[in-house]
Parts: structure tokens; sequence; C-alpha cells
């Protein structure tokens, strides 16, 4: 497959193509597009977008930078499978990262960037330590939410990882919306919020011509 995409591409630029590739699979930020040939033009840049969605995985543009992350079906699918699901502790403690450090801050004007995961609002080990779970079930799960990127230790305390900057904008605009109903559930966001999905999960009349 990969040589049917590549097929008609000079030496040189499938190298372009191939190390672009590599870069924004694994790197753990965003690849300046500036430092790639196959990232800045936007005929090559096509090309690592027709690889991924082979692979099931699409190119997010951050910034004025590039990662990849799992297409939104796909990661469903996933999901649906129970491959790469968060236990319920996990859960919970990933949910009170991002309340403390991203709705709570957000809902008091206090990040306003395009990108919410870039949160200079750390929250202390020990605030989240003193909340229902217990101390050890926390370092626990923070053990394991550090090493799969979704947490980021910095010197104040803790922010969303790494990972979160792969979220495709459909699957931004659901966690947010998850956050808002968390941090506000009484507030017109989180009531707009409620109506919108309450219209769509109606059905729709169907009409004949």
């Amino acid at each position: 497959m990969t040589g049917d995409v590549m097929e008609n591409l000079p030496a040189q630029r499938k190298s372009d193509v191939l190390a672009a590739l590599a870069a924004v699979e694994s790197a753990q930020f965003p690849v300046p597009a500036k430092e790639f040939r196959a990232l800045l033009e936007p005929p090559l840049r096509h090309v690592v977008e027709q690889l991924l969605h082979q692979a099931g995985r699409v190119l997010i543009k951050v910034g004025s930078g590039y990662l990849s992350g799992y297409d939104d079906d796909v990661a469903a699918e996933l999901a649906a499978l129970d491959i790469g699901v968060l236990d319920r502790e996990q859960r919970a403690v990933l949910a009170m990262v991002l309340l403390f450090t991203v709705a709570i801050p957000r809902a008091e004007g206090h990040i306003r960037g395009e990108n919410l995961w870039t949160s200079d609002h750390p929250v202390s080990k020990q605030l989240l330590e003193s909340g229902k779970l217990q101390a050890g079930v926390v370092r626990a799960a923070l053990r394991y939410l550090r090493n799969a990127g979704l947490v980021r230790s910095v010197t104040n305390g803790l922010v969303p990882g790494p990972q979160f900057l792969r979220l495709t904008p459909r699957a931004t605009t659901i966690l947010f919306q998850e956050l808002v109903l968390l941090a506000e559930p009484q507030g017109d966001l989180a009531l707009s919020i409620r109506r919108e999905r309450a219209r769509l999960a109606q059905p729709h009349e169907e009409f004949s011509l």
C-alpha cells in the first residue's frame, strides 16, 4: 500500500515523506512544519496524510506544527473493543487533573488560547490525594497516566500530557463539552450543550418526494 501512494515520487521525496511520517508518529510534541519538507509542501503533506489514513490515523495541525492521531471512527472501534481504555480509578484521577488544570481555569477566563491542553495552571499531587480516592490509588493512577503521556509533571504540579495534543478537533470538542458539564453543570454553556445533544438525539422526520 505504501508503494502505491508513493510510486510516482522521486527517491528523495520518498525519503522526505517517510522522515515526516516517522516524526509525527513518534514526537512527544508538535513537529515544526518548517523542519520537514513533506510537512511544509502541500502535495507531499497529502502523501503523508494518505499513508496515515491507511493505518487508521490522521494528520493533526497543532499551532505551526503537526502530530498524528487516531481517526475518530477507529478510536471509537478500539474503545468498543476495550483497547486503550483506562480503568475506573485512572479515569477518575485524569478527570480531576483536567478539572483543575483546564476546566476551572477556562471557566474563570484564565485559558483563552486555541489549545486547551497547553495549560500553565498545574494541580498539586497533594490536592488530588485529598479527595475521595485513597492516596495510594491516586499515586498508582498517576504513574500509569504519566507513562501513557496523559499527565505531565511540571515544577508546581501536574498538567495534561502531550497525548492530548493528538486529539482530533471532534474529539477535543467532545472532551471539552464533558469538562464544561463537570465544572459548570448549571452554567449557560452546559445548558446549551445539553440542548444541542438532546436535539441531535431526537429522531429525524423522513421526507419523500
